[in-house]
């Protein structure tokens, strides 16, 4: 068929079949339109708080001249790290961060016992220094020398009753053992008569070194074994045995928000109002601690360090309240910067819950805290 169809011929722009005049009150008249539909439209967009006066950091690390000449002699418990003072208070004057709770750890393996006994009292009398020469500024999570149990306790009564520490710190494994093996019950008891701080840091455990290629295991590993340890210490009995001593876990609790149906084995829970989460059917379940999981769960504590994005912080406040949440910001590992920014822009917490994590709930731990000469 040869010729234009009368469809082709006559298919003009609506617009072109008017005056100049005409078309243009016309496109205005139809832009305007467009303009009042699209305000009538939602459109999300990601909660940005407001930064929070006076941060506390609980997961904040540093480097006694002891701990470097004790990693210098000993090279498999890793490099020495050129950490200073002046720069550690210029990270946390220039992110607003008022108060880092400093601390380190005996590694697990090296060293002799008197030697690691000695690195755990160096570490912990050169913070005690720090406080003194800059009050308000720190606080100390003292060392301990794991697996030594009788130079833990030792230890600890010495940081807690002389130094006035505000807690202990520990690996979550020494070995191939996790914090809830019977290793530890005598250390869970005093901390429990004493109603410590415990703050509980990953390092990789001797099964699970370097098993991918490539792979450092601080990018499973970590997250993996924060997550054995909190199972071990539920799953044994040890945290309702011992139900004074409050933990600390760091980077938001691991894996754990994500394999939370493995841990609600037998049982099931509102995690989400209005939502039951079924956990994992038996045989394949440990045995419940006598409130459930869950509860041991929303008694510990959890910082923000290396996870202040949106898709952890979502998933650890579904599964916990906001007042387990503590502000941690992993320096020298990350700056405090990066971690306010993460926080203040993920879209999960309003004004009021980042206030709260980033200072509330760490001064209701710490009411020392509300004294700035303490």
């Amino acid at each position: 068929m040869t010729g234009t169809t009368r469809s082709s011929r006559t298919t003009t722009c609506y617009f072109d079949s008017l005056t100049t005049d005409t078309a243009d009150r016309s496109r205005r008249a139809f832009l305007k339109g467009l303009a009042a539909l699209a305000a009538l439209v939602p459109v999300e967009r990601p909660i940005v708080a407001k930064p929070t006066a006076g941060r506390i950091d609980v997961h904040h690390h540093y480097q006694s001249p002891a701990y470097a000449q004790f990693l210098s002699k000993h090279p498999a418990a890793g490099p020495p790290v050129h950490w200073t003072l002046e720069a550690d208070l210029d990270d946390m004057d220039g992110s607003g961060t008022a108060t880092a709770i400093l601390s380190n750890f005996t590694p697990p393996a090296e060293g002799a016992l008197d030697e690691r006994r000695n690195l755990a009292r160096a570490n912990n009398e050169f913070v005690t220094r720090l406080i003194a020469g800059h009050p308000g500024r720190f606080g100390l999570f003292a060392t301990i020398p794991l697996p030594d149990i009788d130079g833990c306790l030792r230890e600890l009564e010495y940081a807690l009753d002389i130094l006035k520490a505000d807690g202990v710190a520990t690996y979550s494994n020494s070995g191939d053992r996790w914090l809830g093996d019977a290793l530890f019950d005598p250390l869970w008891a005093e901390l429990n008569r004493r109603k410590a701080l415990v703050y509980v840091h990953p390092t990789p455990a001797d099964c699970c070194r370097n098993l991918v290629p490539d792979v450092p295991d601080t990018i499973v590993e970590y997250g993996a074994d924060t997550t054995r340890t909190i199972a071990s210490l539920i799953f044994s009995g040890t945290t309702a045995r011992h139900p004074d001593i409050r933990f600390i876990f760091a980077h938001g609790g691991g894996t754990m928000p994500f394999v939370i149906e493995r841990f609600l084995g037998g049982t099931q829970a509102e995690i989400v109002p209005g939502i039951v989460t079924k956990g994992q059917s038996p045989p394949f379940t440990p045995k419940q601690p006598p409130n459930g999981a869950l509860y041991e769960l929303r008694k510990m504590h959890y910082d923000t360090a290396q996870c202040s994005n949106p898709v952890a912080m979502s998933a650890l406040r579904k599964v916990v309240p906001v007042t387990q949440i503590l502000y941690g910001t992993d320096y020298w590992f990350r700056t405090a910067r990066e971690t306010a920014q993460g926080l203040t822009t993920c879209g999960v917490f309003n004004v009021e819950e980042l206030a709260a994590i980033e200072r509330g709930n760490t001064m209701r731990l710490l009411p020392r805290l509300s004294h700035p000469s303490a």
